[in-house]
């Protein structure tokens, strides 16, 4: 039987069965489209919660234990000297609170293919007992943890990877190597023994027919928003089914090279002014005058709905905000390509008081009432820019704006 292999490199592998036929394929972590290459069949991944994925063990083994882990991959920031600072995350650790077990997989879930968990799966599953950003890395070095306010993770990967142990005695084994666990201590078995269970879990396989005409949708094979051509229509998944997505795409002077899809996002602000526009020129002290009208006017923050290296997220961000794009908008599909939704709106939303702190002139009064801040979010709409293509460099039709087109296949990696 043919076998199907997507590889991304720096992503790790998932291997599943065809639920049509059974074929094997297998999938990048990022993958949200399931195409067999042998019967055709093509499905959307979905998942109440994080993704589970296991590491197989060799059979035949003794009863296994399977110990969560947090994967984490992302762009982290944070404010310190009153500049920012961003990196990008890559890690797992262990998602446990007990000593004993490896803090963490290492370089494992790169070298083997990983499983969806699912109901067939022999052995017993663990639940996490922390958080996912309770475990993630900080900038910090000398031990002492920083404030939620101070760092902030941004379009990241978050899923849970389980790896096979077996007890033997009050001994503790790697299931895979078949090597006792190191630093394990045997007063650390009734602990282990007596943590909770982790709560079924299945993927999801959801047709990518079009909701509302029954079309078959496009997207790419990491899109998060599928979109129809028959009916105009673009759509998102929620983990059970496709809701539809507002979106539109702004008109150019001339046929562009590409658009790229960006988040516009209302929010209601608490314990920092910013209901209009003219509320965003006076935290970034920007040189613009602030007209009635722009005091009636509302302020839309932007985000963009692709992945791209830290650096160049927050300076698309804030720019597209300081701008406040406008321009003749069509309700319809673009007829010239635009780069996939990698980036989901709950993320977008995230970036808001990123943004803010970006803008403001006077870093030291906003991140002071930060704490204090709270973002309800509002409306959003998808709205796919045009961009014409200038030697390396893709280059905005009405702002000027510049990002080398390398930028967006490295985003692939993040």
């Amino acid at each position: 039987m043919n076998s199907t292999t997507y590889n991304s490199s720096g992503n790790w592998q998932i291997e599943q069965q065809c639920p049509q036929c059974g074929a094997p394929v297998t999938l990048d972590e990022a993958d949200r489209l399931f195409l067999c290459g042998y019967c055709r069949t093509k499905l959307y991944l979905a998942s109440a919660g994080h993704f589970r994925y296991y590491l197989p063990p060799p059979p035949p083994g003794p009863e296994i234990l399977f110990l969560p882990y947090w994967r984490l991959k992302g762009l982290a920031y944070r404010m310190a000297d009153l500049e920012f600072q961003h990196r990008f995350v890559d890690t797992n650790i262990l998602a446990l609170d007990t000593a004993g077990p490896s803090t963490s997989l290492g370089l494992r879930p790169q070298v083997m293919k990983l499983r969806f968990v699912s109901a067939k799966t022999e052995g017993r599953f663990l639940a996490p007992g922390r958080l996912p950003r309770e475990a993630a890395p900080r900038f910090d070095t000398d031990g002492h943890p920083t404030r939620l306010t101070d760092q902030s993770y941004i379009g990241e990967t978050v899923s849970i990877i389980y790896t096979p142990v077996y007890l033997e005695g009050d001994f503790l084994y790697d299931a895979i190597l078949r090597k006792l666990i190191p630093d394990w201590k045997k007063e650390y078995r009734d602990i282990l023994l007596s943590l909770p269970d982790a709560t079924p879990w299945q993927v999801r396989f959801v047709p990518t027919l079009c909701p509302h005409c029954g079309w078959d949708m496009d997207g790419e094979r990491d899109a998060l928003v599928m979109t129809c051509r028959n009916c105009d229509s673009a759509w998102s998944c929620n983990g059970e089914e496709f809701c539809p997505v507002p979106f539109c795409y702004l008109e150019s002077p001339a046929e562009p090279f590409i658009y790229l899809p960006f988040w516009r996002l209302t929010a209601r602000i608490e314990g920092v002014p910013m209901d209009s526009v003219a509320d965003l020129i006076r935290l970034g002290n920007l040189p613009r005058v602030a007209t009635p009208a722009l005091e009636a006017a509302p302020v839309h923050f932007w985000s963009p709905a692709f992945k791209v290296n830290p650096a160049l997220f927050v300076r698309w961000a804030r720019q597209m905000t300081v701008f406040q794009p406008e321009g003749a908008a069509m309700a319809i599909l673009p007829k010239v390509p635009a780069h996939p939704v990698t980036l989901p709106l709950s993320e977008a939303f995230e970036t808001i008081p990123i943004t803010m702190a970006s803008i403001a002139a006077n870093k030291r009064m906003f991140l002071a009432g930060l704490p204090d801040m709270r973002i309800r979010p509002g409306e959003s709409r998808l709205v796919y820019h045009p961009f014409f293509l200038r030697q390396n460099e893709l280059v905005h039709a009405t702002m000027g704006l510049a990002v080398d087109r390398r930028a967006l296949s490295l985003g692939g990696f993040l």
